[in-house]
């Protein structure tokens, strides 16, 4: 399928860009586009629409807030050491480091059968949420 590089896509691009490690709900992103570019800014169903492409090319992660049970996603940056903690109450993402994830990975090998190959996601309550 052709992707087209729309103003409506680089304004979706750029915001998650712009909040990259908060998980967003579709409306938040649009609220949230409106909010800085009144005109063009894109509808529900174009954000729709183009989440769903950005999901499957891997540029976006796509999520459930177990709170709220809502679909909600976040940027991918693509420099993910393979190892992160996602908030089950606010549903921001916190990337651990490269040396971290390293030490994380070579742990779960040793504690068990199965090799980690695949990314890893804690799910943990953050200091904030935590109060």
């Amino acid at each position: 399928m052709a992707v087209y590089k729309t103003i409506q896509r680089k304004m979706l691009l750029d915001y998650l860009k712009a909040h990259c490690g908060q998980t967003l709900t579709v409306r938040d992103i649009v609220s949230g586009i409106a909010k800085e570019h009144t005109d063009n800014a894109p509808s529900e169903s174009t954000v729709y629409r183009l989440m769903r492409e950005l999901v499957e090319d891997g540029t976006v992660k796509k999520d459930v807030n177990v709170e709220s049970r809502e679909n909600v996603y976040c940027f991918s940056d693509g420099e993910n050491s393979g190892v992160s903690m996602r908030c089950r109450v606010c549903g921001n993402v916190y990337s651990v480091d490269d040396e971290s994830s390293r030490r994380i990975k070579d742990e779960l090998s040793r504690c068990g059968e199965a090799v980690p190959e695949e990314n890893i996601e804690f799910i943990i309550k953050c200091r904030k949420c935590g109060k």
